[in-house]
């Protein structure tokens, strides 16, 4: 069940204020803490955990959780989170890279958080971190029948200059009252070169427009380079794709970019 709006409106309400006695000062730092969800009780956290772990299995080798998580914390282990409550952490970090990587989950799942704490210093906190490569390219949320639709793009580039083979992965979140359905999409062809040039919301759809080369650089002295559209939308609670394909250009590998 979506309980996330209601767990954390509550637990980052003015009444979350309350903390435990704080241990000695000197074996505390401050910590972001990425939080993806949580509940009342251990059972509503562990829900929210295992609805985790299904749906990362769109973007594990994406994005790497460290040694440890997730993991599910009560309250009064932590000061900074409210006694009595439980949440499914995803890492901590300090402030910088907690920043950075709260954007990839806030994209991912819009109801994700982060809370400022204080964390023992002798406790693992392994931050999150992109896989080698890889890189978040942005995010969009359009509002479908009886929820939303959320895009959270991710680019990944291998090699240097005309003979770069760029990559990217989609993942599509059908974000409904009660559950999500999540889709992965990737170029359909094999060994080409496709750049995702942006990602955009529209009225009720989301659009990816990227730059096809097929062939590439590899297999010869020209490629070829293609514009196409991918458009996304949600009918009936199933997610619908249309993608229009046109060629643009050749290109002379022999040339630097920019030349």
């Amino acid at each position: 069940m979506r309980l996330l709006f209601l767990v954390v409106v509550w637990l980052l309400s003015p009444r979350a204020a309350a903390q435990p006695e704080l241990p000695p000062i000197g074996s505390l730092g401050e910590r972001t803490l990425l939080m993806w969800g949580g509940g009342r009780t251990r059972e509503e956290a562990e829900s929210v955990l295992s609805s985790y772990q299904e749906r990362a299995e769109s973007w594990a080798r994406v994005v790497e959780l460290g040694p440890g998580f997730p993991r599910i914390l009560e309250g009064s282990e932590v000061p900074g989170l409210r006694p009595g409550t439980y949440v499914v952490v995803l890492g901590v970090c300090d402030r910088a890279s907690g920043t950075e990587l709260a954007k990839v989950f806030k994209a991912l799942e819009p109801l994700a958080t982060t809370r400022w704490v204080m964390w023992e210093e002798g406790e693992p906190r392994a931050c999150p971190s992109m896989a080698p490569g890889w890189s978040l390219g942005g995010s969009a949320r359009v509002w479908a029948k009886g929820g939303s639709l959320a895009a959270t793009l991710f680019r990944s580039i291998e090699g240097e200059g005309a003979g770069a083979r760029h990559g990217w992965l989609l993942v599509l979140g059908l974000l409904g009252k009660e559950d999500v359905t999540t889709t992965v999409v990737e170029p359909p062809e094999e060994g080409v070169s496709s750049e995702a040039k942006r990602l955009k919301g529209g009225r009720n759809e989301v659009v990816l427009e990227e730059w096809l080369k097929d062939p590439t650089c590899d297999t010869g002295p020209r490629a070829e380079l293609h514009a196409r559209t991918w458009t996304f939308s949600a009918l009936k609670g199933e997610l619908v794709t249309k993608q229009v394909k046109k060629p643009l250009r050749h290109e002379d590998c022999a040339r630097e970019p920019g030349d």
